[in-house]
């Protein structure tokens, strides 16, 4: 890792939690230098701002002069998904108002789902570019509003996990950051996200509409009423206007699928806008949370396949940086 100096800051207070970021800056970064903000994965259920750090991505940024951040942000169920995506927004703010106007918008997995909302939504700043790595994009996808897939295995008692759930929703102690346990199998938590995708609940957790999934499947995207709409980016936010857009998916995703990503790519192109769809072979979730780093010569030993990749996507947002209007 290269020299920089690493700070937390609070963003925001919100349900007695201080909401932090930390920033790395390195010692090479310029005034009103860009800035990369990452947003942590865990299907908005588990994780913290530290969770399984993108190391191939914070030396790149610190190759480049550039600042790297990650922000904590509430977790569902104690939180909804307006209160998650505010979180989200409001980070964004921040390090516009007390770093710099030049943001990327990065996050993994459930984070790439935030990236994607959050450079949609009204209120944000305009950033120079979006990359989602494995995200989550779309909440009306089929995954998430047909019933019966379990994400590993099938849920014991899925009835009472998901009783578990609505309990949470409506009396539990809203949190901003889990720790991955040892044994995920035996985390209650991560029952709450299998239970999640086995009984086609996202889009009524990030709602709180009950059944709002089945609706989905059977009325389509306008079942969802005006004000969850920011929620829901791929169907309503995307623009001709929207910022150049990176999406990095493995395609042996058992996790997120990788028809997402291809998805929202082909959407995008039909709207004009700039995006680069960079598919791994043979790679799963969270490939890319090794320490690998891209600015370094290759060794023998190293994937070279994941990382032509990875080099592929900061040569996507060099480009990005290089274009933008100053």
């Amino acid at each position: 890792m290269r020299l920089s100096e690493l700070t937390t800051h609070t963003f925001k207070v919100a349900d007695g939690l201080a909401l932090t970021i930390d920033v790395s800056k390195p010692r090479n970064a310029a005034i009103n230098e860009i800035v990369v903000i990452h947003f942590h994965g865990g299907f908005l259920v588990i994780g913290e701002k530290t969770t399984f750090p993108p190391y191939w991505l914070i030396n790149a940024c610190h190759a480049r002069g550039w600042t790297y951040a990650t922000a904590s942000y509430r977790l569902m169920p104690g939180a909804s998904g307006l209160e998650v995506l505010s979180d989200a927004v409001d980070a964004v703010k921040w390090v516009y108002q007390h770093i710099s106007d030049r943001i990327i918008i990065a996050g993994s997995s459930a984070g790439g789902y935030l990236a994607l909302a959050t450079a949609a939504h009204p209120e944000s700043p305009n950033p120079i570019a979006v990359l989602s790595v494995y995200g989550m994009l779309d909440a009306t996808c089929k995954r998430y509003i047909e019933a019966g897939t379990p994400l590993r295995t099938p849920i014991p008692n899925l009835p009472a996990t998901l009783i578990e759930i609505d309990v949470a929703a409506r009396n539990g102690k809203v949190i901003d950051g889990y720790t991955f346990p040892a044994n995920p199998s035996v985390g209650q938590r991560f029952k709450w996200i299998g239970a999640l995708h086995e009984d086609a609940r996202y889009p009524d957790q990030l709602t709180r509409i009950p059944a709002l999934a089945s609706q989905i499947a059977t009325q389509g995207i306008n079942a969802i009423p005006e004000q969850h709409r920011v929620l829901f980016p791929v169907s309503f936010e995307l623009k001709s206007d929207f910022p150049p857009t990176v999406l990095l998916h493995g395609t042996d995703d058992v996790l997120v699928e990788y028809e997402q990503s291809t998805a929202v790519a082909g959407k995008m192109k039909s709207l004009g806008i700039d995006v680069h769809l960079e598919l791994v072979e043979g790679q799963g979730h969270g490939f890319d949370t090794n320490d690998i780093d891209i600015e370094a010569k290759d060794r023998e030993y190293d994937d070279n396949v994941v990382k032509d990749s990875l080099r592929r996507v900061t040569a996507f947002l060099d480009r990005a940086v290089a274009n933008m209007v100053l």
